[in-house]
């Protein structure tokens, strides 16, 4: 399969609203498609930004397109993003801050400092100021979730309430 032939079977398997390469998963065509993906990078890429579109999702707003797909991703068998094995990615949004999750029933993840794709430096965590604003405002940032302030629990409280469209896992 070449890109053209590509971009022409995404909208068939998985640019088509009603998706339904599950049933097409042992056809010679689905695996060339697949295969291409895997093999193309360029092809990878533009499957991606054509899935940031149907999401809605703008990557001017992560520091890469591959960042934007992963932490927007949201698998159709698992509403938990703990819990799916599909999700590569955490974003954590209140730290700005991305890692790759580790399966151990919780929430816990390595944190990254380079998009793994493209090597595309992530901004630089503010997990520390997170806490240290925290308690300036008289809050145990390690208490009760739900006494920390809404704003708090978001990029509102970095981004002045600018906040895009990011998924907080």
């Amino acid at each position: 399969m070449n890109c053209d032939q590509f971009k022409q079977a995404y909208h068939k398997f998985d640019g088509a609203p009603n998706v339904i390469h599950w049933k097409d998963w042992e056809t010679r065509e689905y695996g060339a498609y697949s295969d291409h993906m895997q093999d193309c990078p360029a092809c990878r890429d533009w499957f991606q930004g054509q899935q940031l579109v149907e999401w809605k999702v703008d990557p001017a707003s992560y520091p890469c397109l591959h960042m934007a797909y992963q932490a927007n991703f949201q698998c159709g068998s698992h509403q938990d993003p703990w819990e799916c094995p599909s999700v590569l990615i955490a974003y954590v949004e209140q730290y700005d801050e991305y890692g790759i999750p580790i399966r151990d029933g919780g929430e816990s993840y390595w944190k990254i400092d380079n998009c793994p794709w493209c090597g595309t430096a992530l901004p630089e965590s503010k997990r520390e100021l997170w806490i240290k604003k925290l308690k300036a405002l008289g809050h145990d940032p390690f208490g009760d979730y739900e006494k920390i302030p809404v704003e708090f629990r978001s990029a509102k409280w970095y981004r002045n309430g600018d906040t895009p469209h990011l998924r907080l896992v």
